[in-house]
């Protein structure tokens, strides 16, 4: 006894055409992600493969191969010839707008990433600015303490003299 599987054909192609429409290519891989992780990858690549032949098939197959556009009536094929116009037109209007639109999006994106990298490099100088302060004040610290380091040991150096001093006077006295 086989199995049911466990996602339908028409899930399997709803996941492929969503894929699509984020604009990814979809395989049998990236359709078994969409799914969850779901249905197995031979079935998966089969079902997809056979949606995209069928999709290839023209929208409207004609059963009779003796007509040709040519032997129209005039009436007829001139309205056909102004509508195929009018859809060639609304196609590069359209092509143009998607154009406009893409890179109207891009240009936000550039302006994004490049805000972005802006304040990082702000972020950055003010971290080195805040490093060069810190740096500046240790030094100037250190100026400091060997100051006083200086003035304490001139002055250890005179008390030691002084102390010597005493020293020799004590020890002349006591004689």
């Amino acid at each position: 006894m086989a199995r049911h599987p466990e996602v339908s054909e028409q899930q399997i192609i709803d996941a492929g055409l969503a894929l699509e429409k984020r604009g990814k290519r979809p395989n049998a891989g990236a359709i078994r992600v969409q799914l969850g992780d779901r249905g197995g990858l031979a079935r998966i690549k089969s079902i997809w493969d056979s949606y995209e032949n069928q999709r290839d098939e023209p929208l409207y197959p004609t059963t009779r191969s003796d007509l040709s556009f040519d032997v129209l009536p005039s009436a007829y094929a001139d309205e056909a010839e102004l509508l195929i116009e009018k859809v060639s037109q609304a196609m590069k209007h359209m092509a143009i707008a998607a154009y406009g639109d893409a890179q109207s999006l891009f240009e936000r994106r550039l302006k994004s990433i490049e805000a972005n990298h802006a304040a990082s490099i702000a972020h950055y100088q003010e971290s080195e600015q805040s490093a060069v302060d810190c740096v500046e004040k240790f030094e100037d610290e250190l100026d400091e303490i060997q100051a006083e380091r200086d003035a304490l040991a001139e002055q250890n150096a005179k008390l030691m003299i002084e102390n010597a001093e005493l020293r020799g006077r004590l020890d002349a006295s006591k004689e």
